[in-house]
């Protein structure tokens, strides 16, 4: 605060006699100016005048600070153009060499905020003998007889009503860390459900005899796990450590079928790999740089065929379950894309469809018969299309669902799925309190919620049984929720 210095008070004559004098013979001019030099002589006497000088040298001290401060140097980002769409290459750092698979050793130092590897680099990691009595139980649990009652071809009534009728079970802890991937084995004799990790984990869980066993076979998250459809006894799990596995049941091995040198979770090179997919006898595998590379298992070293399809991280990708030649991909730059493999023959491939989005994905996939397709999109919103017919009419959204899909960073992402057999109801974790799951319809309305006192936690994965009404979810402690009827899991 500013203080006015002290002075003498004025005495009544002294302020009397600075008072205009009443002298007609001057202008209006010359006494206003007499006036206001007048009023100055009073100001300086107070100190006032002193005062409001010292006042405004410290505000301009103050203002000065405040724009030092504050002045930093603003660096314009340069606009984002599309190398794909342009048809230029794509950076050569994200391409393997000559298409060939590398096995090398590579470590990542903590300041790149990657994964040190270990088993990424252990081609061949075997089952411990003293499993030998849990594994050969499995193996006994694995062959896959004529379905029984598929739940899932039944009316939307009565699809409805069976849901209704589920309980859950007290829930079981399976995996180490959170999961991130589930899937659930064909069989009907037992529940069948594989677990992926953040660690790398993936677990066996039978229900039969209520046993699991836990097997490290990845240096990073196991982002998507799937029984092989055509040999009941293996499994495909792929892991942002950029490798796919093979696991044998018969052979109580996880081989690694496809491999990518690590390159850190940098700007440019994301070699991450992040989603798998069955094409006949190949696999198709997107990855963090934007590309999908095919292999085929029985040559499993080497790439066949790769495709630059995103800029970013492809986030998952699917074939049309009828016209095989035709595959989804849903991408990190606000993109689903339809491709046909059959110009996978380059490393820029130009899609046949393209179904924008505001913000970047985490899922899209087709019905069961690719008649519609539903995505899940970071602006909160769920998205469903009419695929009947693959031409421009079906880029266009029939329905958008408001559903908060922003899971934050320490739970696994949503992803809307859609039940097995069915081309009208999907189902999706959710954030709403209480904890459940929800089954909707295309027409956007909550067909059943499951929940329980017993679900006290999220579970943003989840799975359902290909046949049975049985879901399953997995939340962030490693514990699977499974919903069921009691004569199911007998």
């Amino acid at each position: 605060m500013i203080k006015i210095e002290n002075t003498s008070p004025l005495k009544m004559e002294e302020i009397e006699c600075m008072s205009d004098d009443e002298d007609e013979s001057l202008t209006y001019e010359q006494q206003r100016e007499k006036r206001m030099k007048k009023n100055q002589e009073i100001l300086d006497i107070l100190g006032v005048n002193q005062a409001a000088k010292t006042l405004a040298n410290s505000l301009e001290k103050k203002a000065a600070y405040k724009n030092v401060k504050k002045s930093r140097s603003i660096k314009l980002k340069p606009e984002r153009r599309s190398l794909r769409i342009a048809h230029l290459a794509a950076p050569q750092d994200n391409l393997p060499e000559k298409n060939e698979l590398k096995f090398n050793n590579s470590e990542i130092s903590e300041k790149d905020n990657s994964y040190v590897t270990k088993f990424i680099d252990q081609s061949i990691i075997t089952m411990p003998e003293e499993d030998s009595v849990f594994v050969e139980k499995l193996s006994d649990e694995l062959a896959i007889k004529e379905a029984v009652n598929d739940f899932h071809m039944l009316p939307s009534d009565k699809f409805v009503h069976v849901l209704k009728s589920l309980d859950m079970i007290t829930p079981v802890k399976v995996c180490e860390k959170r999961i991130y991937s589930l899937a659930i084995h064909p069989s009907e004799t037992s529940l069948i459900v594989a677990a992926g990790d953040m660690n790398g984990n993936l677990s066996l869980y039978n229900n039969r005899n209520s046993e699991m066993r836990e097997y490290r076979i990845h240096d990073a998250p196991v982002n998507c796990i799937s029984f092989c459809t055509w040999d009941p006894y293996k499994l495909f799990s792929t892991s942002h450590d950029g490798s796919v596995r093979c696991g044998d049941i018969v052979k109580r091995t996880f081989d690694v079928i496809y491999k990518k040198d690590w390159k850190g979770q940098n700007k440019y090179g994301m070699n991450h790999t992040t989603w798998h997919t069955e094409f006949e006898r190949n696999l198709l595998i997107g990855s963090g740089s934007g590309h999908v590379d095919m292999i085929d298992l029985r040559t499993p070293d080497q790439i066949i065929n790769t495709a630059w399809c995103h800029e970013r991280s492809v986030r998952t990708v699917q074939c049309h379950p009828l016209e095989k030649h035709h595959f989804l991909t849903s991408s990190g730059v606000g993109e689903v894309s339809l491709w046909d493999i059959r110009k996978m023959t380059d490393k820029s491939i130009n899609p046949i469809l393209q179904f924008e989005h505001p913000k970047s994905l985490t899922s899209a996939f087709f019905s069961a018969s690719g008649t519609k397709m539903v995505s899940t999109c970071n602006d909160d919103n769920i998205r469903i299309f009419n695929t009947d017919t693959l031409n421009a009419s079906a880029t266009k959204p029939i329905k958008i669902i408001s559903h908060n899909n922003h899971t934050g960073r320490w739970l696994s992402v949503f992803k809307a799925k859609w039940n097995p057999g069915r081309d009208n109801e999907f189902f999706i974790g959710s954030m709403m309190t209480p904890k459940r799951i929800q089954v909707y319809n295309c027409s956007g309305n909550v067909l059943h919620n499951l929940t329980a006192t017993e679900m006290t936690t999220y579970c943003p994965v989840i799975e359902v049984h290909p046949t049975q009404a049985i879901y399953v979810g997995g939340n962030g402690s490693g514990r699977l929720h499974i919903f069921s009827t009691k004569k199911q899991l007998t």
